[in-house]
């Protein structure tokens, strides 16, 4: 008997399987899609995170693997997720009807995405609110103010920055202490996040809300439900704006930041290689993770971008645009953030390795300093660059919940008429579990959910999709359904990187991940027992869905006796476009008459190669 062409010895349903197609929307145009996918990958991330990292690790010694692992990982699987989605027109919760037992990597992706979308708003939020107190005679963090700073705050104005700053005046240099901090230091953590340095203590214990920072919070949330009530319709329209203005913004600093006296000593720390550091695993570890970060592979967005595409579109032009991109963003952002750093470094007569700050700290407290000291109307240039942050989350946001809302109407089709309700449920529910964050130890909350519940798994999570689509659905499959809808054959180059390159190295760099491990720590406070634990939870609800679906589906095949099906495809999986299904249909059908006058193994005439 002939195979369906998926592998599946049960006959392909004529249509799209069943009525979770119907109402399914498309992107009003090319360009929509394009920009969604610039807008999911080119986040607040490529600002702060990509320049910092190849600062820490050996500037150009950085780029060299960050490059090497873009083409060999970051770009394959782009196309890879973008082309299942178009293939499918499903999300990445169904999409796994290629390869039903390992649907727990669809799960993974959803909760993932979930957890992710929760505390990222909170980044935003942190943007609104600086923006905001820009709107005055003077940035708030370029003095130091009575109702935030304490005696060891030095004034970022100052004429040494190792001056302290008494509060009723400046008094005569003194040696930097360990104790002296920056007006822009404490503005951030005293001001804005009005930080308990204790740490987490008790179950349950999260500090004092602070409202000002929930009121932004809620104000970020209302933006996005705003631009998410009409699913791809209403967020296909806003990427517009969002996923552009960025870039003005960018070009802009930069062209300001490069004409700088001492902006050259930025650029110098930033390409500059050691490459006595090339070497390092650590260094391969730290490009591995800031690909998946900024690529955003393996969260479910690009299958779900991809399946809103029309089934025709050539989808691997728009992968390798939108992948090269986001590399370019991350230089221009680089350039950007250190030219001005270097300004700051040469103005001051310091090392340029004491301004540099990991984290959100380089977005929040380094780059806002430097503009208050190195660039002219800085209030003008706070609101620009803090909107642009805005602007860079919103696009991220917008891919995570319309993960969630996506795999919702596909298991739900009916869901798909009350897609207001749903957005504005999950928008409010989302917002309610934030709220914790907006606390005066929610800091140590967010760090936390940022190490466990959005960054740990995201390795075994790629590993295992890898997996699922090349070793159990099959790469040859996977590479005739592209060639059915697009008529693109991917070279050999591409199917290696697919089957062992890509897997392979992420197996090794997880596995040196897991051999490095330490607890992690915020601001050298240690987290207590229980909240490394509900870390861990939070990881295990995500990644633990895959082991957890494969024995489920292993025991509902093998009590049901149809254990030899275990690794096929679903009876209705196939192309998501029913016009396109029908041509597959009637290849079949056609296979089907000539296969005792040719002989099944006549690759001509077999199934697995379709026709256009």
């Amino acid at each position: 008997m002939a195979t369906n062409g998926t592998g599946s010895t049960q006959p392909m349903e004529a249509e799209s399987g069943s009525s979770e197609d119907v109402g399914r929307g498309h992107w009003g145009s090319k360009a929509e899609f394009v920009l969604s996918c610039i807008g999911l990958s080119v986040g607040i991330g490529n600002v702060w995170r990509f320049p910092y990292l190849a600062y820490e690790n050996g500037g150009a010694a950085f780029l060299f693997p960050y490059i090497i692992l873009l083409v060999l990982i970051g770009k394959p699987m782009y196309l890879m997720e973008t082309a299942l989605g178009q293939y499918s027109q499903l999300g990445p919760m169904n999409v796994w009807r290629c390869a039903p037992v390992m649907q727990g990597v669809g799960f993974a992706m959803v909760i993932l995405s979930l957890i992710t979308a929760i505390y990222y708003n909170q980044l935003m939020a942190y943007t609104l609110y600086y923006m905001f107190a820009s709107f005055a005679s003077q940035v708030p963090w370029a003095d130091c103010d009575p109702k935030w700073a304490d005696e060891n705050c030095f004034k970022v104005g100052g004429l040494y920055p190792c001056a302290r700053y008494n509060l009723s005046g400046p008094t005569d240099t003194v040696n930097c202490t360990t104790k002296s901090e920056s007006s822009a230091t404490q503005f951030w953590q005293r001001g804005v996040l009005r930080l308990d340095k204790g740490g987490l203590r008790e179950f349950g214990d999260i500090g004092e809300i602070q409202w000002d920072l929930t009121l932004c919070l809620l104000l970020s949330w209302v933006v996005v439900f705003l631009c998410l009530m009409k699913g791809v319709k209403s967020s296909g329209k806003a990427v517009y704006f969002t996923a552009t203005f960025p870039y003005f913004i960018l070009i802009a600093l930069l062209v300001v930041g490069v004409r700088l006296e001492g902006a050259m000593k930025g650029l110098t720390f930033l390409f500059v290689p050691r490459w006595d550091e090339l070497f390092s695993v650590n260094i391969w570890r730290k490009a591995a993770e800031q690909m998946f970060f900024s690529l955003s592979v393996s969260w479910g967005g690009l299958i779900m971008f991809g399946s809103y595409n029309k089934f025709r579109n050539k989808v691997h032009i728009d992968a390798f645009i939108v992948s090269s991109l986001d590399f370019i963003t991350s230089l221009i952002a680089s350039v950007a953030i250190f030219s001005v750093l270097g300004a700051m470094s040469h103005d001051l007569g310091i090392d340029i390795r004491n301004l540099a700050a990991s984290g959100p700290g380089l977005a929040f407290i380094a780059y806002p300093e430097a503009i208050s000291r190195t660039l002219p109307i800085p209030q003008l240039w706070s609101v620009l660059f803090f909107f642009m942050l805005f602007t860079l989350g919103l696009d991220s946001e917008f891919a995570l919940l319309e993960t969630v809302l996506t795999a919702i109407y596909d298991t739900f089709p009916r869901s798909r008429s009350h897609k207001i309700k749903l957005t504005g449920l999950l928008c409010v529910s989302c917002f309610l579990l934030a709220i914790p964050l907006c606390a005066t130890l929610g800091q140590y909350i967010f760090s936390l959910m940022d190490t466990f519940g959005g960054g740990i798994g995201v390795l075994l999570i790629a590993t295992f999709e890898l997996i699922a689509l090349h070793w159990v659905y099959g790469v040859r499959r996977f590479s005739d359904d592209l060639k059915f809808m697009i008529g693109y054959n991917p070279s050999m180059f591409w199917k290696v990187c697919w089957v062992f390159i890509a897997p392979v190295s992420l197996i090794v760099l997880f596995v040196y991940s897991v051999f490095i491990w330490e607890n992690p720590t915020y601001n050298g406070v240690e987290y207590p027992d229980w909240g490394i634990a509900v870390g861990w939870f939070l990881a295990a609800i995500s990644v633990g869905m895959i082991p957890l679906v494969f024995v489920l589906t292993f025991l509902k095949m093998l009590f049901t006796g149809k254990i030899r099906d275990l690794f096929k495809p679903a009876s209705n999986w196939g192309p998501g476009c029913p016009e396109a299904r029908k041509m597959l249909l009637a290849s079949h059908a056609n296979f089907d008459m000539n296969e005792t006058k040719y002989g099944i193994d006549n690759p001509a005439l077999d199934s697995r190669y379709y026709a256009q």
